[in-house]
Parts: C-alpha cells; sequence; structure tokens
C-alpha cells in the first residue's frame, strides 16, 4: 500500500484523501456544523463541490453519477436531518445497487446532552436509519483512521455487488486541531466477479439448444458486468427473445430486433419452455402471484454476481454465481467450439423477432389511439423525437422518471442503438431533476435529457437550481399531461367511485408552470403546444446545451392524463367550507 504522511485538520484530510481516491466531484448540502470540511473542499484544486438546495437532491445527482458510469459517487448531507431528508432517493439508490457513499457528521448524544439540535435520537446510533438501504456502514471516531475508512468505505461500494454505503463521523472532528495521518495513494481495485465452472457452461448451452421456447430474462447485473455486448450477441446467436423487469433499459436497449418488453407481458405470449435470468433482479408486488411468471416454464436458470440475482425466480434448476459478461462469452464460445464462429440459430431467431415485433406493434397500436391535435404532443411523437434527435449526434443519455410517454414502442428497431436510457431505480419520486446533472458529469462528453414528468418535476424543482448554478448543460424535457397519470390509471383500475363516475380527485396538477420555475431558478425555457413547434424546439434546446453549454428545459404539453373520458372532480377548497 503507498501512502504518504499528511498533518492537517482532519476535514483537510478528509478531502485529501477523497482526491486521492480519484473522487472529482463531491455532492452536498452545507450545513453550519460542517463549516471547516466545506471550507477545505473549497480549497482543493482536484476535488469540485456540487451543491443542491436540498438532500433529496444531493442522492439523485449523486445517484445519476453513479448509474452512468458505476463509479463510486460521493455525497455529504447535513447531520442527521439531513440524513432523515434524502432517505426517498435512497430507496432509488438501494433498488438500483448503487455504488454511492453518503456521510453524515454526527453529535455526541451520551457525554453530556442526550438532545442535540438535528441529531438522532440517543436510543440510535448514527447510521441506525439509513441501515436497511446501505450495504455497509460504519462509525468514525479517532481522526487517525479517516484515510483508512474513507478508502474502504469506496472500495466497498465498488466491489461487486456494487451498492451504497455509509460513513458516520463524529463532528469532534470538525475543528482546528490537527493531525498527522497517511493519505491512502493505492487506486481502488477494480474488481469483478469470477468466470463460471466449463461444466455449468455446457449445461447452460446445451439447455438453449435444446428448448423449443426460450426466453432470455435480463437485469442491470449485465450492464454492471460490461456484458451488454455478449449478451446481446448471445441472444442473436441462439434466437432468444430478450425480456426484461419493469424500468431496466440499459442492458440490451428495448430498440434491439429480439426485445420483447416486460416479462409479465412476454411470458404471456411466448409461453416459454426454459427461461435463463442473466443479472436480474425479479421485481414482485409481495402476494401469491410472485412466481406465476416463471410457473410454466420447465427449467429456470439463473446467472448473477450477486445473489439477489438467484432468488424471488420461484424455484431454479441450475445457479451460477459468476459475472454475468464473463459468463455470456463464455456461452458464446462454447457455441463457436461447436458449431463453428458467427454460427446462429436462423429460425429461432425469425420466431423470436417475430414475437418481439407483435408485442412492439402492440404497443404502437395503443400509444396510437391518441388522436392527433393542434393543442397538445402526442406522448409518441415526443418519444420518437427525443429518440432520433440523440441518434442523429451519436447517441445521448436520457435519464427518466414519468410515465406518459411509451418509450418501448419509438419508431427505430436496431441492435444499434447509441442511445441509453436509465430510469429512476426504485421508482421513488424526485429523482428526475438531480439525476441528470450527475449524468452529465460522469458523462461530459454525451448529450444529457432528463425527461421528467410534471408531477415528478414537483417533488424536487430545486434540483434545476443546481444545473443553472454550476453551469451543467442538461436539457430537461416536460412532458406536461397536467396529472399523476400513472396513479390516476390505478384510481381507475381499482373500480371504485372515481371510475365509476369518471370525476377524478387528488390527482390533477393545475396551475403548475414549469416554464416558470425553470426561470425562477436561472434556466431559460419554453413551452411547445403542439407538434409543429416539436422539432424546432428541440433542436434548439440541443443547441443551447451542446454548443451553449447552458441547461434548457421544453415544457411539452400532452393530452390531460386522466383515463379516457376522464374529469377532474371538484376538491376542497378552504373558500367553500367557510
Amino acid at each position: 500500500m503507498q501512502s504518504a504522511p499528511i498533518t492537517a485538520t482532519p476535514s483537510q484530510i478528509m478531502v485529501e484523501q477523497l482526491a486521492a481516491s480519484g473522487i472529482k466531484h463531491l455532492f452536498y448540502n452545507s450545513g453550519s456544523r460542517e463549516a471547516l470540511f466545506f471550507d477545505a473542499l473549497q480549497q482543493h484544486p482536484d476535488i469540485h463541490g456540487v451543491l443542491a438546495l436540498h438532500e433529496g437532491s444531493v442522492a439523485s445527482m449523486a445517484g445519476g453519477y453513479a448509474q452512468t458510469a458505476l463509479d463510486p459517487a460521493v455525497m455529504v448531507v447535513h447531520l442527521g436531518a439531513g440524513l432523515a431528508q434524502c432517505l426517498g432517493q435512497f430507496i432509488n439508490i438501494w433498488h438500483g445497487s448503487l455504488p454511492v457513499v453518503v456521510i453524515t457528521f454526527a453529535g455526541d448524544t451520551g457525554s453530556f446532552a442526550d438532545r442535540i439540535n438535528l441529531d438522532l435520537s440517543h436510543n440510535f446510533g448514527p447510521t441506525s436509519i439509513a441501515a436497511p438501504m446501505m450495504k455497509a456502514n460504519w462509525t468514525i471516531i479517532e481522526p487517525e483512521g479517516l484515510p483508512h475508512a474513507i478508502h474502504r468505505a469506496i472500495q466497498v461500494a465498488k466491489t461487486p455487488p456494487v451498492g451504497p454505503v455509509h460513513l458516520a463521523i463524529y463532528d469532534r472532528m470538525l475543528g482546528h486541531e490537527q493531525t498527522t495521518a497517511h493519505i491512502i495513494h493505492d487506486s481502488i481495485a477494480d474488481l469483478r466477479s469470477g468466470y463460471p465452472d466449463a461444466h455449468d457452461i455446457a449445461q447452460v448451452a446445451e439447455a438453449l439448444e435444446a428448448a423449443e421456447r426460450p426466453m432470455l430474462f435480463v437485469g442491470d447485473g449485465v450492464w454492471k458486468s460490461g456484458g451488454e455486448a455478449p449478451v446481446a450477441l448471445l441472444a442473436e446467436r441462439f434466437g432468444l427473445p430478450i425480456v426484461t423487469t419493469w424500468g431496466e433499459r440499459r442492458s440490451v436497449p428495448f430498440q434491439h430486433p429480439l426485445h420483447c418488453g416486460r416479462i409479465d407481458l412476454a411470458a404471456a405470449e411466448i409461453n416459454p419452455d426454459l427461461i435463463l435470468c442473466i443479472g436480474a433482479r425479479h421485481n414482485a408486488r409481495g402476494n401469491r402471484d410472485d412466481f406465476n411468471v416463471m410457473a410454466n416454464a420447465e427449467r429456470v436458470i439463473a446467472i448473477g454476481a450477486d445473489v439477489a440475482n438467484l432468488k424471488n425466480l420461484g424455484g431454479l434448476d441450475l445457479a451460477i454465481l459468476a459475472d454475468e459478461g464473463r459468463t455470456a462469452q463464455r456461452i458464446i464460445e462454447w457455441l463457436d467450439a461447436k458449431s463453428g464462429s458467427g454460427s446462429e440459430n436462423k429460425e429461432r431467431k425469425a420466431w423470436a423477432e417475430g414475437h418481439a415485433a407483435t408485442l412492439r406493434n402492440r404497443l404502437v397500436k395503443t400509444a396510437e389511439e391518441v388522436s392527433q391535435s393542434s393543442e397538445y404532443v402526442r406522448p409518441r411523437v415526443l418519444g420518437n423525437q427525443i429518440d432520433s434527435s440523440l441518434e442523429k449526434l451519436g447517441g445521448g443519455i436520457v435519464t427518466v422518471e414519468q410515465f406518459a410517454v411509451p418509450l418501448d414502442c419509438v419508431d427505430e428497431v436496431s441492435n444499434n442503438s447509441r442511445n441509453i436510457y436509465l430510469q429512476a431505480p426504485g421508482a421513488s419520486e424526485g429523482w428526475g431533476v438531480g439525476a441528470p446533472v450527475g449524468a452529465k458529469l460522469a458523462a461530459p462528453d454525451k448529450t444529457v435529457v432528463g425527461l421528467v414528468g410534471d408531477g415528478s418535476f414537483c417533488y424536487a424543482d430545486s434540483g434545476s437550481w443546481s444545473a443553472a448554478h454550476h453551469n451543467i448543460p442538461v436539457l430537461y424535457v416536460i412532458p406536461n399531461n397536467g396529472a399523476y397519470g400513472i396513479v390516476a390509471s390505478s384510481f381507475h383500475r381499482a373500480e371504485g367511485t372515481m371510475a365509476q363516475t369518471g370525476e377524478y380527485a387528488g390527482v390533477t396538477l393545475s396551475n403548475i408552470d414549469p416554464v416558470k420555475i425553470a426561470e425562477g431558478f436561472g434556466i431559460e425555457a419554453r413551452y411547445v403546444q403542439n407538434e409543429s413547434e416539436l422539432e424546432e424546439a428541440f433542436e434548439h434546446g440541443l443547441k443551447v446545451v451542446n454548443e451553449e453549454g447552458r441547461p434548457y428545459l421544453l415544457n411539452v404539453q400532452l393530452p390531460l392524463g386522466l383515463p379516457s373520458g376522464g374529469r377532474t372532480a371538484k376538491e376542497f377548497s378552504f373558500g367553500d367550507a367557510a
């Protein structure tokens, strides 16, 4: 281990170790007790603070950074209260198993007074409330140990299975007193899980060849292992329909001609006799139907670097704990050795492409039921505009927190799509404004679009101030349907009084103007009222972010997001009550 002594304040030691560990950006919300830490951060030339006005935005920016590059993101929030404020977004970070290091400071609630403003109760430790959403937690007492604690936290976060970790540091280390410690200059190891056993590879490959209706279920373990290309090639060579859970859009692009979309819809169409799961974590509802999607398959095989990839799948016939990308490559090598390089099952590939086309066409048909109008933009038209415009630029990144625009049925069908779509991993609202800021910092050479529903935008609109304040050129696109559309749809499916009368309460978002909100935070913005304006507006927004280097916002008017024929119910008004 390479290290060098340093005599400095604990705050300076922390910042120095973060920089030595390769951290370029620190996402934070400033606090008074941490004054000397932020002073040290401001003075260091190799690490830049990215300020947010709310801890939820701090977390979503860090999460967007980690989700884009799979590099550890480091964030600091203000004491126990700040930690509590950001936990809504840690649902996303935890659910996405993203390598985020959160640092908080804590007061001593035992030696003297046991009640300190903004700190957690003395009945619980300083890592307690976040522990259910962390891969690991540590409490730091001695300043000499800070370099080791920080270096270890980053390494643990980055080691498969990657995930968030928490360092709670006692605030008595935030003073002027200097101490001597050793800064660790070793690089953080880029570790991967191992290779599969040759016998297991043969079993998987032979099962794929023997199956009549196989299906490939992919999850985020594919892209986290760098396995996107070999997994897509595996599907093409064996002729496998590709399916995912809701929200997983990166491991194999949904534009791929073998992509069949959501596993539940695809399984009902294909009735698979074999399901091969690679890097997938099956999401369910906590009821007796959770395993139904796997129930009819004669064999289920799971491959992944984490035990989470091997559970919630009903019964498994074979489980392989190994790197997803390496395993896919070994299966391809098995096929090369048996049948020759480049060989593929053309008949089954055509069968799989046929199912993918059928499922995609159903989505297109549903999306095209929205009639054309001069008063709004149809959701599918907006999705096509985003996808095609970014492809023309060589590909971009779209962070997604919305449900109005159907992204699974854009016109482009290709196995060479260059766009990356990143969904809020845990569907916890408030992700979409901060995430593109982190994504742009992680991928500065890529065009980044933040596709954020109008309701989601209001959860964390102050995050747009960070984009303006730090001049981070992201294009926010607000598909504005004037409602919590997904909630309204759930109200309709519940078949209660609202569904019977067609009058929906608690879902219409009236008198909200994202353009004025954005302008109030310092971002230039414009309205897009109909399809005749869309292409020009989008090209202008891309020019602002890519050529002028400024953030920009488009508020795109969509049809009202209520069920067909739905109306806004009369809701409580203080004046009426009087």
